[in-house]
This record gives structure tokens, C-alpha cells and sequence, in this order.
């Protein structure tokens, strides 16, 4: 196949010296990124902040972004969340240089040069970091259902530090860096198909059996469980066919949890617990309860209950009523700097996985 030289260049947007008057280059470069985070400088007496510097490409169906910034604070609070809610994506950030140290949800890890970490934007997030070089992929949630389901709820390292999967990534982001400047919109596709052939097969086909992907891969198969227990046919076949995995890896990530199925369900009983237990409950029947969470046996799912429990679900019911409440609840596992940052927002909030289809 030609080349084709008549498509224009990959769409890019940028803030950087030169570009834009240097006193208000850290006001614009805070408000390119202002959909994610609400960024601020760390002080530091002891050193000027180098100036800030963005450049970001819409490939269509995801952002591509190589940035440079000064020790900063990010903060996404629920205030931030509800204000940007249309910008909930993934992003995949490698660190050239400097460091990130960050909570985003309930996840505490450092983002060090060579590491591939995910910062969730559907999660709280806070981090401080140091002067640093980074490069980000920006994936929209559309596009995560559609082709990488296991990385929905992934936060932190997703690559083993120091394996080869994630210096291959790396190199990769490395990669787009040296060649976007350079790329066409007819190549962006091919690009972005590429990019997430070959994320999912680093962090699902070939490297599951790492601490990073291992937790991620469980943790999207618990959450897909829990949303659908109440599915009487829920199993190996339909987890499979929903997060693409394959049966022996999904076996895999559940040998130590006593099975796939043993973990279905402890999970429908202990939802049964909880809404035996729950006032909001009372007044409907105990197997109508079972029978949301995918029970479809009076007897068999007594018997069960008894044996998990040591008690009858009417014995659970009993005691939070005679408590006078629920018992404690189980627990679930441009040209210009102002129209550069016009354009960020506008792509911060309109990507999405549906470019493609």
C-alpha cells in the first residue's frame, strides 16, 4: 500500500515556549488540563519551576499527549468530578522523568520513570509530583467496554515493573512520541488499532500471570460478577464472552479464591445476607430475595445459606429485627494558547469509543 500524502496531519493542540507568552503559560497549561484535574504548583523556595509544555494529538477514537511540567499538586475531588463528569477516562501515563505519587480511589503507588500506571477518572484522585516529563494515552470508557473490558475499573502499575511487557509498552509510547509529529489522519486508525492489540495483549494474553495484571484482570471479573448476580445463568462461559478472557486464564486468576463458581456464590449469599438484614427489605419474601441474586432453589438455597452462615435466613431476618435495624452489612472484595486549550477541553469532552464504529 502507498503512502497516502494527500490526508492532513494528526490533529494537535500545544502550549510550550515560544508558542505563547511565557507569563501566562502555567495559567494555560493548568487550564488544558483542568477536564481532569485541578492542578496547582508545589512550593519550592529552593528552585525556579521549569515552564510547562503540552502537546496533545486527537487520534479520534483516543488522546495522545506528551507533557512537561513543574512539581504540582493534582487533586480530583467530587466537586471536580461532578463539574468535568463528561471526562471519566482511562489514562495510561508513562513518566520519562520525575515521579507521582498518588491515591485514586482506594489505590496508593508511585508512577516512577519506566512504569505504566492508570489513573481512573471515575475514582477521587490526589497526587503530588515532582518536576517531570510524562506521556499519557487518554482512553474514553465507550472504547474500554468495546475492547479492553478487564482495564474498566484499573488503577495504578498495570505492567509488572522491569518485565518485558512493560518495557515493550514503553517503547511504544516511545514510538508515538517520535512519530505522531509526523503521521497522518489516514494512519491514525491503524495507530490506534495497534496501540490496543497490543495493550491487550500485554496485559491479558501473555502477562496475567504478573502481580499488576493478575489484580486488574480479578478485580474487572469481581466487579462484572457483582453486577450481575442476579443473572441465574452467570458463569465461566459468560464472564469469558464479556471480558474476553479465556477459560484456562480465568480459571487462573480464580485458583486461589476457590473457583470461579465457589466465588459466585459466597458472593449471591453474602448479597442475600445483606438484604435479608436490611429493613428496606422486610416486607418481601425471603426467596423472592434469593431469587434476585440468581438462587433458584428454596431448598437448595437454605441449605447453602445454613451452611455458609450458620443460620437460617429467617434466623438473620429475626435477629436484625430484634436489634432494631440491619445487621453490620458483609463485606464485597492551536494557534494560540487560548484557542489550544479551547481545542483540550473540546477533545477532553467529546472523545469516545463510538469514532470507529
Amino acid at each position: 500500500m502507498s503512502e497516502d500524502t494527500t490526508s492532513p496531519p494528526i490533529p494537535r493542540a500545544s502550549l510550550a515556549p515560544g508558542l505563547v507568552p511565557e507569563d501566562q503559560l502555567a495559567l494555560l497549561w493548568r487550564n488544558s488540563i483542568a477536564p481532569y484535574f485541578d492542578a496547582r504548583p508545589v512550593p519550592d523556595a529552593e528552585h525556579s519551576p521549569q515552564l510547562p509544555e503540552i502537546h496533545l494529538y486527537n487520534l479520534g477514537e483516543m488522546l495522545w499527549a506528551e507533557s512537561r511540567f513543574s512539581a504540582q499538586i493534582y487533586d480530583r475531588n467530587p466537586q471536580w468530578m461532578r463539574q468535568h463528569d463528561d471526562s471519566d477516562h482511562l489514562l495510561l501515563q508513562l513518566f520519562v522523568t520525575g515521579e507521582n505519587r498518588a491515591i485514586n480511589g482506594t489505590d496508593e503507588f508511585v508512577q516512577q520513570p519506566g512504569n505504566v500506571c492508570a489513573i481512573n477518572l471515575a475514582h477521587e484522585a490526589l497526587s503530588v509530583s515532582t518536576d517531570a516529563h510524562a506521556l499519557t494515552l487518554v482512553l474514553p470508557r465507550d472504547l474500554l467496554r468495546a475492547e479492553l473490558p478487564h482495564l474498566l475499573d484499573a488503577k495504578g502499575v498495570i505492567l509488572a515493573p522491569g518485565s518485558a511487557s512493560a518495557r515493550i509498552f514503553a517503547d511504544h509510547f516511545m514510538s508515538l512520541r517520535a512519530n505522531l509529529v509526523h503521521a497522518t489522519l489516514a494512519e491514525a486508525p491503524i495507530l490506534t488499532r495497534a496501540t490496543l492489540a497490543l495493550l491487550e495483549a500485554l496485559t491479558l494474553r501473555h502477562d496475567i500471570a504478573s502481580a499488576a495484571s493478575g489484580q486488574t484482570a480479578f478485580k474487572s471479573a469481581c466487579r462484572y460478577i457483582d453486577r450481575h448476580l442476579g443473572n441465574p445463568d452467570l458463569g465461566v462461559d459468560d464472564i469469558c464472552r464479556h471480558l474476553r478472557f479465556s477459560r484456562a486464564t480465568l480459571y487462573r486468576l480464580f485458583s486461589a479464591h476457590g473457583g470461579v463458581h465457589e466465588h459466585i456464590r459466597r458472593r449471591r449469599l453474602v448479597a442475600c445476607f445483606n438484604a435479608v438484614s436490611s429493613p428496606e427489605y422486610r416486607h418481601r419474601g425471603i426467596f423472592d430475595i434469593a431469587l434476585d441474586f440468581g438462587f433458584t432453589s428454596p431448598s437448595h438455597f437454605s441449605s447453602l445459606f445454613r451452611r455458609h452462615f450458620g443460620m437460617a435466613p429467617r434466623e438473620v431476618r429475626d435477629a436484625a429485627l430484634a436489634g432494631g435495624g440491619r445487621l453490620a452489612p458483609l463485606p464485597s472484595p492551536g494557534s494560540d494558547g487560548e484557542d489550544a486549550v479551547r481545542q483540550m477541553w473540546n477533545w477532553a469532552a467529546t472523545l469516545t469509543g463510538q469514532a470507529r464504529r
